[in-house]
């Protein structure tokens, strides 16, 4: 998450990119998506009910409120609301692939611990 508010909050105009369309919502799309397996994960550890429904939760309003700071701590950084979908879109699939696996995903997860 420190990983995500810092990427999000920094000034990127320096930054190396390539000019791929879309680039930028990819970015978003895959960096949620893995958000929420890690909330997903952190919730299952500790045996918290409910965990796919509140990791799914908390990774979308987790997304927004970056979308909001950004807009409101930074000159540089705007409120996209398309930003938001990409979030929205990674963690979503990113939920349904837990769910469809969650048997598999939960039996390794507690081999772990």
């Amino acid at each position: 998450m420190a990983l995500l508010v810092f990427g999000s909050l920094v000034n990127s105009s320096e930054t190396i990119i390539l000019d791929l369309a879309f680039q930028d919502k990819l970015i978003h799309f895959t960096a949620f998506a893995i958000l929420c397996f890690v909330i997903f994960f952190l919730f299952v550890i500790n045996k918290i009910k409910k965990s796919l429904k509140k990791a799914i939760t908390t990774a979308i309003i987790f997304g927004t409120v970056i979308e909001i700071l950004q807009v409101t701590f930074t000159n540089y950084r705007a409120f996209e609301f398309y930003d938001i979908a990409a979030n929205s879109a990674g963690i979503l699939t990113m939920g349904h692939i837990i769910r469809l696996k969650k048997p598999f995903i939960v039996k390794k997860l507690e081999s772990l611990m």
